[in-house]
C-alpha cells in the first residue's frame, strides 16, 4: 500500500482525479449499505469533495493571455520603428540620411538579441532602448525622421505590459491563497489509506462478503492505474529524451 501511495504522490493532478472518481465509483457500485456512512468514507468523500473544487477553479491566470498580446504589441512597434530608420538610411535628404544611421547604430545594441530573449529579458531591453532614445542626440535623430508618435507608442505598450506583468503576478498571489487541489494531495492520500485499511480490515473479517469483493475490485483498479500512469511517464521521458537529443 505504501508503495501505491507514495505512486499517487507523483501522480500529474489531472490523472489523480480521475483515479479518485473512479476509486468512488467503484466503492458506490458494491453496494454496501453500512459504507457510506462510515468514517474512513465520510473523511475520504469530504476530501475528494474539496479536491475537486480546488481543481474546478480556473487555474489559469486570466492576465496570461492580455500579457502575451502586450508583448505581441510591443515587438511589432519595436520592429516597425527600426523597419522605419532602415527606409531612412538610403535617403537623398543629408539630415534623414544621418539620423537613420544613428538610430541604426543604437537599434543594432538591441534587435540582434530582443527576438530571442524572455518576456523578463525582453523588457529589460526596451527599457534600456527607450532610455536611450530619450538621450539628446538620438531625440534629435527621432525628430528629424518624424517618428515622435512611434517612440510614444512604445513607451505607452511598454507601460501596459509592466501593468499587466504587476496584475499578473497579484493574481498569482492571490491564487496561493486560496485552496486548490494540489495543496491537499497530502489530506487527500491519507483519507485514501484509511479507506483502504478500512476496507482491507472488513475484507479479511468477511472473506465471503461484499467487501472482500470491494477490496478484491480496489487491487484490480490500483493495479491498473499504476500500469496505465507507468506507460505513460515512459511515453513522456521518451519525448523528453528526443527533443533534449534534438538541440
Amino acid at each position: 500500500m505504501a508503495k501505491f501511495l507514495s505512486f499517487l504522490r507523483k501522480c500529474k493532478l489531472d490523472n489523480l482525479m480521475g483515479y479518485a472518481k473512479e476509486l468512488k465509483e467503484i466503492t458506490i457500485s458494491v453496494g454496501i449499505t453500512e459504507l457510506p456512512t462510515s468514517n474512513a468514507y465520510v473523511e475520504y468523500d469530504t476530501v475528494l469533495v474539496k479536491m475537486e473544487d480546488g481543481y474546478k477553479q480556473d487555474r489559469k491566470n486570466p492576465f496570461t493571455d492580455e500579457l502575451a498580446m502586450c508583448v505581441q504589441d510591443r515587438g511589432n512597434t519595436f520592429n516597425s520603428v527600426d523597419l522605419t530608420v532602415q527606409s531612412f538610411i538610403n535617403s537623398k535628404g543629408a539630415a534623414e540620411a544621418a539620423a537613420a544611421k544613428k538610430l541604426n547604430i543604437l537599434l543594432s545594441k538591441y534587435k540582434a538579441e530582443f527576438s530571442k530573449s524572455t518576456y523578463s529579458g525582453a523588457t529589460g531591453m526596451i527599457s534600456s532602448f527607450i532610455e536611450d532614445i530619450k538621450l539628446p542626440e538620438n531625440a534629435e535623430a527621432i525628430a528629424t525622421l518624424k517618428m515622435e508618435k512611434k517612440i510614444e507608442q512604445l513607451i505607452g505598450e511598454q507601460k501596459e505590459y509592466v501593468n499587466t506583468y504587476l496584475q499578473c503576478i497579484a493574481k498569482d498571489m492571490e491564487s496561493e491563497a486560496t485552496v486548490v487541489a494540489s495543496k491537499i494531495r497530502n489530506e487527500f492520500l491519507l483519507a485514501t489509506r484509511s479507506l483502504f485499511l478500512f476496507v482491507g480490515v472488513k475484507a479479511k473479517e468477511n472473506p465471503n462478503s461484499k467487501w472482500s469483493e470491494l477490496n478484491t475490485k480496489i487491487a484490480i483498479h490500483n493495479a491498473k492505474f499504476e500500469k496505465k500512469e507507468a506507460v505513460r511517464q515512459a511515453a513522456l521521458k521518451k519525448k523528453r529524451d528526443e527533443k533534449k537529443n534534438k538541440q
